[in-house]
């Protein structure tokens, strides 16, 4: 599961930004977005390293539903996600089992936009929003560093710096496209992107959508809300019980709480969907049902270090109450299988409501669920 965890961060762990008279971070990703906007077709190579996960990606797309993403990990392939702008199609090489639906209307359906980086802009315009607002959060200041050559490609360097450490971005002169991205966190983890072979607005051949299975794959259907291994299958059932220490080291028990609004936010420093959720879960900690104990908010940190989540927790001014599941027992428990995870719990100790990853507006369905279970 840590591997799943980390996989579903490795996307927004890649936040970036272009220049070209931007003096605000936010300006920054913006004329990224613009610049995005403009792709019809796409062809590329992707890189991407956060932490010790690796992984290369092929990625072919045609605007706005059609796209093949083949991945690989240390030479060995992972997966291969293919939409043919109907039908979705999820292919496990390590099982060779594969699974169709129908293409809803989020062409982010599974995960496949995890492995590609900048380029899933194209495919997924909305994403640059949650990158704007990551990148306010957490940047101050933006500088031009000259030009550098990204392979063949010239490219303006910009970096950003801020309580969320430094972020250096090679964008190409030409297209305004992210080429290379290095984002050193204050807490002294990096991640990097790189993108080759980066073709935009070529023809593309339709059989590029089109799903082969390979010899003696097998099919299996895929599985509705009531069959899934998830946190939302959990949902209507009694919370699991745990007990976890906090940062200071007291021990907090679910079955405690029995009596009042329990809302769990399941978190990692290193995970960027989590770090834009936080300002959010640091407000419901202050809200007025928070002060006078009625409503509980516990930060669940995913399997990291304490001093890593002291270091983090000060230098972005956050006091929300923060368990360590350093082992992962409460994320297993939870079937957390990518964070940021949100659960909240009614005052029988049912699961009332969740909610898997971090998109703009989703801080309104956080409230009002809390609102709701707390009968206002």
């Amino acid at each position: 599961m840590k591997h799943t965890i980390l996989v579903a961060c490795a996307l927004l762990a890649l936040a970036t930004a272009t220049y070209a008279q931007a003096t605000t971070p936010r300006q920054v990703i913006q004329q990224i977005r613009q610049a995005y906007a403009k792709v019809r077709t796409l062809k590329a190579t992707v890189q991407v390293k956060t932490g010790n996960e690796r992984y290369v990606s092929s990625v072919q797309f045609v605007r706005p539903r059609q796209f093949r993403i083949q991945v690989t990990q240390n030479g060995k392939p992972v997966a291969t996600f293919v939409s043919d702008g109907t039908t979705f199609t999820q292919y496990f090489a390590r099982d060779n089992r594969y699974t169709q639906e129908q293409l809803t209307d989020d062409p982010s359906v599974g995960q496949p936009l995890n492995f590609i980086g900048f380029a899933s802009l194209a495919i997924v315009p909305q994403i640059g929003e949650i990158l704007e607002d990551y990148a306010h959060q957490h940047f101050s200041k933006v500088q031009a560093k000259g030009t550098q050559k990204v392979g063949t490609v010239p490219c303006r360097v910009v970096e950003l710096t801020g309580r969320g450490g430094t972020m250096t971005l090679f964008l190409g002169q030409k297209d305004g496209l992210v080429y290379r991205m290095t984002h050193k966190m204050a807490y002294g983890e990096t991640s990097e992107e790189l993108t080759t072979a980066l073709q935009v607005n070529v023809p593309i051949q339709q059989a590029a959508f089109a799903f082969k299975p390979p010899a003696n794959a097998k099919k299996e259907e895929p599985r509705h809300q009531a069959e899934r291994d998830d946190t939302p299958s959990l949902k209507g059932q009694e919370a699991p019980d745990f007990t976890l220490t906090d940062m200071e080291g007291n021990e907090v028990s679910l079955s405690s709480l029995r009596g009042k609004v329990v809302f769990l936010d399941f978190w990692a420093t290193w995970c960027p969907p989590c770090k834009a959720s936080l300002p959010h879960t640091q407000a419901l900690s202050q809200h007025e049902k928070a002060q006078s104990g009625d409503l509980v908010v516990l930060a669940v940190n995913a399997r990291e270090e304490l001093d890593k989540v002291k270091k983090f927790m000060q230098d972005n001014s956050y006091t929300f109450r923060v368990l360590m599941d350093k082992e992962g027992a409460v994320l297993n428990a939870y079937k957390v299988q990518g964070i940021p995870t949100f659960v909240l719990i009614d005052r029988e100790g049912k699961i009332a409501w969740v909610q898997v990853g971090f998109a703009p507006g989703s801080e309104k369905q956080m409230e009002e669920a809390v609102r709701q279970a707390l009968g206002q």
